[in-house]
């Protein structure tokens, strides 16, 4: 164990070459399952299910040493927890949880659980083992042998994920305080996007984020690549939207130069992983639309949010009114926050209660 996982060995978590990258398969992973299937086929012609039972008790025990020896590894990073072997680590969780699936659900160990469910029902219970005939007679289609040792893996492999989403979080709400407290209630009017240019307080954070997100497509497999920037994007968007759009004051040039940087240089950074990366940024996309409506749209709109309050079944008109003009998530109350956020219509915000 202690050389599979060595921490002075530099290929130990180095991706192994195989037509299926899929997995990134690291090195010390595939030397890992390669010794279970080698003791898999050693026992599993045994003529006693006891005997094999035991060595599937050995089997089980190895795989939970080798995790509690990953948690150390990891634990035992030092710096930028995204250019250390944490990721890689990842990809060792999760190919061996691939196999243990996979696994589970061949003849071998499906006999062995339905002995070993016998078993602890004989030891609980007082009754006769059954013989097995290879058809299972109750439902086995979640539960196998390997059931507590896969939550143990994930459990772990979904910290590290959390880990790497909330350290690139972290990083970029860092550097964007200077962004946030733009004056985005005094900037200049202009019209023509084609001239605009991302607001310069907004590279940092801009930055830093297309960088870690490149960092990680290249360590990560694709799946768990795909988990980790999906919660990047929602939280970022959660944290702009209730740190920026609700905490701030937007003339027609401040709302014009807020949604040019998020619809022509954040979405982008995400562009190569989804055709729609608008769709993970519910919130600042519908602020965006209600912020840049034309003036009478506003005011036609808060006022009629604001008649309808309290109207119900068809009466009720505020959700049509929403969606032409783009916002199908927000709530009316929090549409007419947003209005309210606009100096052009309004002095004094106007809620609803």
């Amino acid at each position: 164990m202690d050389v599979m996982l060595s921490p002075n060995s530099y290929d130990t978590f180095q991706s192994i070459s195989s037509d299926d990258d899929s997995f990134k398969v690291t090195t010390c992973a595939d030397n890992f399952m390669t010794l279970l299937q080698t003791i898999t086929e050693r026992y599993e012609l045994l003529p006693q299910p006891g005997h094999r039972l035991q060595f599937l008790e050995l089997q089980l025990e190895l795989l939970d040493d080798f995790r509690v020896r990953l948690l150390q590894l990891e634990n035992a990073e030092t710096g930028n927890v995204i250019e250390s072997k944490v990721p890689m680590i990842a990809n060792t969780l999760y190919y061996i949880e691939n196999v243990l699936v996979d696994w589970g659900n061949t003849l071998h160990f499906l006999n062995l659980f339905y002995y070993k469910s016998q078993l602890e029902s004989v030891e609980s219970r007082n009754v006769p083992i059954l013989d097995y005939d290879g058809t299972p007679g109750f439902e086995m289609e979640t539960e196998t042998v390997f059931a507590d040792t896969l939550s143990l893996y994930r459990h772990m492999r979904k910290d590290i994920l959390c880990t790497l989403a909330e350290t690139v979080l972290m990083e970029v709400k860092s550097r964007s305080r200077e962004y946030r407290q733009e004056r985005w209630s005094a900037m200049p009017l202009n019209k023509d996007m084609r001239s605009m240019s991302l607001t310069p307080s907004a590279c940092p954070m801009f930055e830093i984020l297309s960088t870690r997100l490149h960092q990680l497509q290249k360590s990560l497999t694709s799946k768990l690549f795909k988990i980790v920037w999906q919660f990047i994007a929602n939280q970022l968007d959660a944290y702009l939207f209730e740190d920026l759009v609700l905490d701030s004051r937007f003339n027609e040039g401040g709302a014009l130069q807020f949604k040019f940087d998020i619809t022509r240089n954040l979405y982008p950074l995400f562009s190569q992983f989804s055709e729609k990366p608008d769709n993970f940024f519910s919130q600042l996309n519908e602020s965006c639309n209600l912020l840049t409506i034309s003036k009478g749209s506003a005011l036609l709109l808060r006022e009629t949010l604001l008649a309808l309050e309290g109207a119900t079944g068809v009466e009720d008109r505020r959700g049509v009114a929403l969606k032409e003009v783009g916002v199908v998530n927000f709530t009316p109350k929090m549409a007419v926050t947003i209005l309210n956020q606009r100096t052009d219509i309004t002095t004094q915000r106007v809620s609803i209660d």
